[in-house]
């Protein structure tokens, strides 16, 4: 991973209030879009741990990529470094050398999704 990463905050809420410009629902939007994106991004995790146990590194990175495809939209470039490193990965080295970036990405999702549940928590009020 790069210093300038590492560095970078967990999500840019630049990028989320963004997403809320020009829709009517406004910060409600962005309340549904979170909510999708964390109930998909919890599956996709446990895909990705299945695949791993079933030595599917296709599969792996194919997931990944899914994973990285979302994360723009919410600003978390750090996650969307390591899903792109872990896609890398799995489609180049055996399934036992790629578990340490699979964990470092675990570890991220977990950061995207509590500063992600903070943000809905503060900034939205309820409906």
């Amino acid at each position: 991973m790069s210093t300038d990463t590492a560095d970078m905050p967990t999500i840019d809420m630049h990028s989320i209030s963004q997403l809320a410009e020009g829709d009517e629902m406004g910060d409600q939007f962005v309340a549904e879009i979170i909510r999708v994106f964390l109930a998909d991004l919890s599956e996709r995790v446990r895909r990705i741990g299945l695949q791993m146990n079933d030595g599917d590194r296709g599969g792996v990175a194919a997931t990944a990529h899914a994973i990285k495809g979302s994360c723009g939209h919410f600003g978390a470039t750090r996650l969307l470094e390591l899903s792109h490193d872990l896609e890398d990965r799995a489609r180049r080295e055996p399934t036992s050398d790629i578990q340490p970036t699979l964990d470092s990405m675990i570890a991220e999702t977990e950061r995207v999704r509590a500063a992600l549940e903070a943000f809905r928590r503060n900034q939205i009020p309820p409906a």
